[in-house]
């Protein structure tokens, strides 16, 4: 009876396993199917309405969550383990469970240039990330998609021709539109160092006081973006002018992230009661330089409306490129934060970060076709963020606030685009569901335009004004509810 009951265990055990496995498997076959679905309509949606998104593969989005938004940027030093941060990949590892996130991101746009003002408004879905972690484990797993790139824009101008004033009134029409994602796979483990404080005189507390966080990631990137120039003559003798041009992109990259911390000191009493600390987190990110491959496609047309329908007459000039290789520059982060810690859980967060991305480095004979397009060069981007996190007690809201300064990879005429950006926000538990789920609320302002080499924006260029709002959520399981985690007994 006892080698019976034995080999059930182990059949049961068996079972388990496969069990589990298998829904391990469907849950990221369902995530899958949910993240390419939801990529078409990342693409599809208009998520720029910056004519600087004309150039390239369009204005790059920050794959950052909210809240690392709401603390300007800074992300590589940053460890919440309610929070994911998928622009750390080492961060999924302090994790507490496991964990599903999105956000809703709605921009308001005030451009001036001259005399001239336009606002737009736009929406856009944030990143969908999952970390799947088993509480109390060292290793984590993570995957999501994420907007890398958005192209949207629709401006104009007319003149006469006054030389000659034959032809009349000329209009030029500059549109365009489209975007790229970037999905990812990672994995994230952290080695733990412990050590004893003393409490009081006679007992001491055995706490973790430091520990390195390792991850990586591999990530597709894809998407196409499309653009259009129209030339239209006032007199119907002439003919107008179409340019379409359509760049299908993709590119396999990969990402490294470290974390460490430090316990600088802490304190606990007679009783072994807490009563606090301050640590010190350090943290970087590194994705090497990527082939870029383009399916290019640019039509130059000649147009007529014959009975109000726009007709081809002939067409100019054709050329299809496919698989035409560009680059993706190298691009890394690092940064560090100190955190105060007291005894009724409130804690005081500061960081900064600093991260690079030099589009200089990549020159346009490197390219197959012509992918920057207009009279822009590539130069370095790089962001400057600080960001601070008050929390005033345990188990309530954190209040968030951070700056940034952006430098962008285009240069025109000489300049640099460039620009700063202001922000803060809250995050709060979700009431009522029993876990440890959170909503993000956050606000930016921001300025964006050309600057001189004093660091003045040029007089006469577009400038933008930016107000963006941002809702995000994170879930977490029912505390007695583990995801993905197969039941012991049933």
């Amino acid at each position: 009876m006892q080698y019976l009951v034995t080999y059930n265990f182990h059949r049961t055990f068996n079972i388990a396993n496969m069990l589990k496995l298998i829904r391990i498997k469907l849950f990221f076959i369902l995530a899958l199917i949910l993240c390419t679905s939801t990529s078409t309509r990342v693409l599809g949606q208009e998520t720029e309405t910056s004519p600087w998104s004309r150039f390239g593969m369009g204005l790059t989005i920050p794959t950052l969550s909210s809240p690392q938004l709401m603390m300007g940027g800074v992300s590589a030093p940053i460890l919440d383990g309610y929070v994911i941060n998928p622009d750390q990949p080492a961060s999924a590892a302090g994790s507490v469970t496991t964990l599903l996130q999105t956000s809703l991101h709605g921009t308001n746009t005030n451009m001036t240039e001259g005399d001239s003002t336009a606002t737009f408004n736009s929406g856009s879905l944030g990143s969908i990330s999952l970390v799947i972690k088993k509480p109390g484990g060292k290793t984590a797993y993570m995957m999501g998609i994420t907007p890398y790139s958005a192209k949207g824009y629709n401006v104009s101008k007319s003149f006469n021709d006054s030389l000659n004033n034959t032809i009349g009134n000329i209009v030029e029409t500059y549109s365009g539109a489209g975007g790229t994602a970037k999905s990812y796979l990672g994995i994230s483990h952290v080695f733990k160092g412990k050590k004893w404080i003393p409490a009081g005189n006679l007992d001491s507390v055995l706490v973790a006081s430091r520990a390195l966080f390792l991850g990586a990631q591999v990530s597709m990137l894809f998407g196409e973006v499309t653009s259009t120039g129209r030339l239209d003559f006032e007199d119907v003798t002439y003919l107008d002018n179409r340019t379409r041009t359509s760049m299908r992109h993709r590119s396999l990259g990969g990402l490294f992230g470290a974390q460490a911390y430090q316990l600088l000191w802490a304190k606990y009493d007679e009783k072994r009661n807490f009563k606090g600390s301050a640590t010190l987190y350090i943290g970087a990110t590194y994705s090497p330089e990527t082939l870029l491959y383009t399916d290019y496609e640019k039509t130059i047309e000649n147009v007529q409306l014959l009975s109000s329908i726009e007709t081809v007459i002939d067409t100019a000039s054709y050329i299809n490129e496919l698989d035409a290789e560009g680059r993706i520059p190298a691009k890394f982060s690092a940064g560090g934060a100190l955190v105060y810690e007291q005894a009724n859980g409130s804690r005081f967060l500061i960081s900064g970060e600093y991260m690079q991305e030099d589009w200089g480095s990549i020159s346009d004979s490197l390219f197959q076709i012509n992918f920057l397009d207009g009279d822009a060069t590539w130069a370095k981007a790089s962001r400057t963020s600080l960001g601070i996190t008050i929390v005033p007690g345990s188990g309530g809201a954190s209040y968030k606030a951070g700056f940034a300064l952006d430098a962008y990879p285009i240069a025109y005429n000489g300049s640099q685009l460039s620009g700063w950006r202001a922000s803060a926000g809250m995050t709060i538990p979700l009431e009522g569901s029993r876990s440890t789920s959170r909503l993000h609320f956050g606000v930016e302002v921001g300025h964006r335009g050309l600057e001189s080499e004093n660091g003045t924006v040029l007089e006469g260029t577009l400038e933008e004004s930016l107000l963006k709002i941002q809702i995000g959520v994170t879930l977490a399981p029912f505390f007695k509810n583990l995801w993905l985690t197969p039941k012991l007994y049933d």
